[in-house]
């Protein structure tokens, strides 16, 4: 059940801001917290999902620089890097529809989420900026030092997210082929009353032959 949160986040007397946003179910009070901070980059009705930090001292982790905070929305992953004690920040996102599978790797006392795009990882390499993500495996791009709990429920709502959107663009697929054919029978149709018409009498070759060109032109746009 979604939760729209509608509680003030107060940061400093003179700087008093109420944003909404729309959450499953999130309570923690860190966690709006973080989700405040991004929320402006949410796009409207979408719902956040979970929230997950990078560990600084479990492996893979930075023991020296700001932990990454991942956000799993329904739509998408979002990473936003903090840097100079939060002066500065890096967001990165990617959308659903644009992974094509996702693994879970479980250590000892972490967990690292594999996120496979085709084509972002070769982007990464040629970039000067490589991205918040380590696209070290190919097309494998790694979320490291996750807490082992908050790794498994990552993994299994961007496993949601992809199949959702499999499943959303196999019926806009379907729904555009089904459209196709609706229309070429009914351009068929014409075709068929016009040939009827000119037999009548009704219209002319010439006629017909207009009108056939532009239903077929018609037909292939």
């Amino acid at each position: 059940m979604a939760f729209l949160s509608s509680m003030p986040f107060r940061f400093g007397k003179e700087n008093e801001s109420e944003v909404h946003f729309i959450t499953d179910n999130i309570t923690d009070k860190d966690d709006l917290e973080e989700i405040h901070k991004i929320a402006n980059r949410l796009g409207q009705d979408e719902k956040v999902r979970f929230v997950a930090k990078q560990s600084r001292m479990k492996p893979g982790g930075s023991a020296l620089a700001t932990p990454n905070i991942v956000f799993a929305t329904d739509r998408r992953i979002i990473i936003r890097n903090p840097t100079m004690l939060g002066m500065r920040e890096n967001i990165e996102d990617i959308p659903y529809d644009k992974m094509t599978s996702v693994k879970l790797e479980k250590g000892i006392f972490s967990s690292t989420v594999l996120i496979r795009v085709p084509g972002l990882s070769e982007m990464s390499r040629v970039s000067k900026h490589s991205g918040l993500i380590a696209w070290g495996r190919g097309e494998d791009g790694q979320i490291d030092a996750l807490p082992r709990d908050k790794g498994e429920r990552l993994f299994t709502i961007i496993r949601e997210g992809i199949d959702g959107a499999k499943r959303i663009a196999t019926a806009q697929s379907s729904t555009t082929l089904a459209l196709v054919k609706q229309q070429q029978i009914s351009i068929a149709d014409e075709l068929t009353k016009l040939a009827t018409l000119k037999q009548q009498g009704i219209i002319s070759e010439m006629e017909f032959t207009q009108m056939k060109q532009d239903l077929l032109k018609k037909m292939q746009g």
